[in-house]
């Protein structure tokens, strides 16, 4: 399963995380390559943690593992140091050299981590129920296919025969190797693939499956043929063992390409892919049971059953070329994701579109509805309504926002733009004055489900509304929503300027010490 360094820093410190939220969230960060990013992902998960630049590199003996260690220009993971060695994990390889040999790569950096009772995923048990579903419904569908397939054996009487029960060993090996094929060209890292790959001294399959030939006709990749290849003999064996005549033809018509293969990877590539040399063991291992079970034998050849067999394979082809041009694309999104995250996280970008915004003339002396950290120079301003649907799921967001980033100050202005709900700004400025401790809480009961019984909820939490710094507050919100002239909520400002469309109030975790 394909893994990185932070999800490889969760499983050491044994820290409660998903691997599909997890890989997604590295994957789509837009500091994942820097101590930053690291540090602020940990915190994320309630990882407490430090960096600190050693000037004495003998000290890394008085860290506890494990840590993050900057070499070169990566990063490592520090698992054990033992008298003489140490012992990293780099790029999901464990490498043990001498202290002395590291020392001259190491920077010096680290970054520690240390887990508490609170570490954990954001949403662990709402992701941990996906996760599950997920694989759950993977397995589902290969149990039924096993299911029918092993049924369907059993009924056509194929035990009986030798024969039949090698086509099947060779090509669920096939289906194996093949399934290894199509990782490595989606770029999905496995250990066993990787361990194969390696067999020989001038080997990489990378380099084979990455190379002009590796396509046939530059759409199907021979990664793909040779999987939807040995999974329509599984199928045929299982569901029309009649027509294993033909695919003993068909596999005899495959032999030629085992020929080019092996020319093409001596003389063309000068390297050695192990995964495809398997493949053509197998192409001929399947030519010799054919051969030796009499299954070549075909007495009358038939078209119609000729063509369903070849029909069968290309159709096995196309769905498969189908399903991994939609993992590709799904793959893409979260490189894709990260590049914009990456733009929209750069300081200069942020600013220059920032400036291009409207402005509008707003002070801590505007609203005095502050959240978060009230010295910052970073003021996020949102012109809110009390009974508006988005503006109650904004104050979630803003919640998480400022869980992620203490250093962030967001104003609330409010608006109900009726006379009739007037009362209703006039509370929760009234909660937010008189209820210095629990007005958290009342705001965040008020956003779920109190704005559709204000009645109940104003005599649960009683505030006096007539007070006078109440009403100057309310019409400093009133005076200033007709001087910006605003009427959409919620409305995001960001000292000012109006949040660029291509932002979300989420994005701003990135932002808090920049001058604008």
């Amino acid at each position: 399963m394909k893994t990185n360094i932070f999800i490889s820093l969760l499983e050491l410190l044994r820290v409660r995380h998903t691997h599909l939220f997890s890989n997604q969230f590295f994957n789509e960060h837009p500091h994942k390559y820097n101590l930053f990013g690291l540090s602020s992902m940990l915190s994320e998960y309630g990882v407490e943690n430090a960096g600190l630049k050693l000037i004495d590199k003998n000290n890394i003996r008085l860290i506890e593992t494990p840590f993050i260690a900057h070499i070169n220009d990566d990063f490592v993971i520090i698992e054990k140091i033992l008298e003489d060695e140490i012992q990293f994990t780099q790029r999901d390889k464990s490498i043990k050299i001498p202290i002395e040999e590291f020392n001259k790569i190491w920077t010096g950096i680290v970054l520690i981590a240390e887990r508490n009772k609170d570490s954990i995923e954001p949403e662990y048990n709402k992701h941990f129920k996906i996760q599950i579903l997920k694989y759950l419904q993977k397995i589902s569908i290969l149990l039924i296919l096993f299911f029918l397939l092993f049924i369907s054996f059993i009924q056509n009487k194929s035990y009986f025969d030798v024969g039949l029960i090698l086509l099947l060993l060779i090509n669920s090996i096939g289906v194996y190797i093949g399934y290894l094929l199509v990782l490595k060209q989606l770029n999905i890292q496995s250990t066993y693939s990787d361990r194969l790959c390696s067999l020989f001294k001038h080997s990489d399959c990378n380099n084979i499956l990455e190379s002009n030939a590796a396509k046939l006709f530059g759409v199907f990749s021979w990664s793909e043929i040779g999987l939807s290849y040995f999974v329509t003999n599984i199928f045929v064996i299982c569901l029309l063992p009649s027509y294993i005549p033909y695919l003993a033809l068909i596999n005899v018509f495959c032999l030629p390409y085992s020929f080019w293969s092996i020319w093409y990877q001596k003389f063309k590539a000068r390297q050695w892919c192990p995964l495809c040399l398997i493949v053509i063991i197998l192409l001929w291992g399947l030519f010799v049971i054919n051969l030796s079970f009499r299954f070549l034998l075909v007495s009358t050849l038939s078209m119609s059953e000729l063509s369903i067999t070849g029909l069968s394979y290309l159709l096995f082809i196309l769905c498969t070329n189908l399903v991994l041009s939609i993992l590709m694309k799904s793959l893409q999104v979260e490189n894709i994701n990260y590049e914009i995250n990456n733009i929209k996280a750069d300081e200069d970008v942020f600013k220059s579109l920032l400036k291009k915004q409207p402005y509008y003339v707003v002070t801590r002396e505007t609203s005095s509805i502050l959240l978060g950290n009230l010295n910052s120079k970073f003021l996020i301003t949102i012109f809110t309504n009390p009974h508006c649907n988005p503006c109650a799921r904004m104050h979630k967001r803003v919640n998480d926002l400022l869980n992620k980033n203490e250093n962030l100050c967001v104003q609330y202005i409010f608006s109900s733009f009726h006379k009739e709900l007037d009362i209703s700004n006039q509370f929760l400025i009234g909660v937010y004055r008189q209820k210095n401790d629990e007005f958290k809480t009342i705001y965040n009961e008020w956003f779920e489900k109190g704005k559709y019984d204000k009645e109940t909820i104003f005599q649960k939490h009683p505030v006096k509304i007539e007070e006078p710094n109440i009403a100057n507050e309310f019409a400093r919100h009133e005076q200033w929503k007709e001087k910006s002239g605003l009427r959409a909520t919620p409305t995001i400002l960001v000292n000012g300027y109006k949040l660029p469309e291509n932002f979300k109030i989420e994005d701003l975790h990135f932002f808090s010490d920049i001058e604008i």
